[in-house]
């Protein structure tokens, strides 16, 4: 980011709040964008990220695992189960919370 310049008179001022609001504006759509890549690719981020850990440690499983993650293909389609894994769990846990709010309605 460019450094302040000098500002001596409103007009400068007026210039230089006008330049920051533009880079504040591109800075937060770079934000949007990869918190974007984030919501569309968490699961298999979560899957890549422990999974490798785990096949180091475990013999014949761990060579499975590894042979799991030299197939881009596998790699995609795991990526997808756990994401719908991940989107169930969620449901369920949003139906219990919305029984559970709504009992505690009625007892009150």
């Amino acid at each position: 980011m460019k450094r302040p310049r000098n500002i001596n008179n409103l007009n400068a001022l007026n210039k230089e709040i006008y330049r920051l609001q533009l880079h504040a504006r591109m800075l937060e759509k770079k934000i949007d964008e990869k918190f974007d890549h984030f919501q569309n690719n968490y699961s298999s981020m979560i899957v890549k990220s422990f999974l490798p850990a785990i096949a180091q440690k475990s013999g014949i499983a761990g060579n499975l695992l590894q042979f799991v993650f030299q197939n881009q293909r596998l790699q995609d389609s795991i990526g997808k189960l756990a994401e719908r894994l991940f989107n169930k769990v969620s449901d369920g846990v949003e139906f219990i919370a919305d029984k559970l709010d709504s009992q505690k309605k009625e007892n009150t």
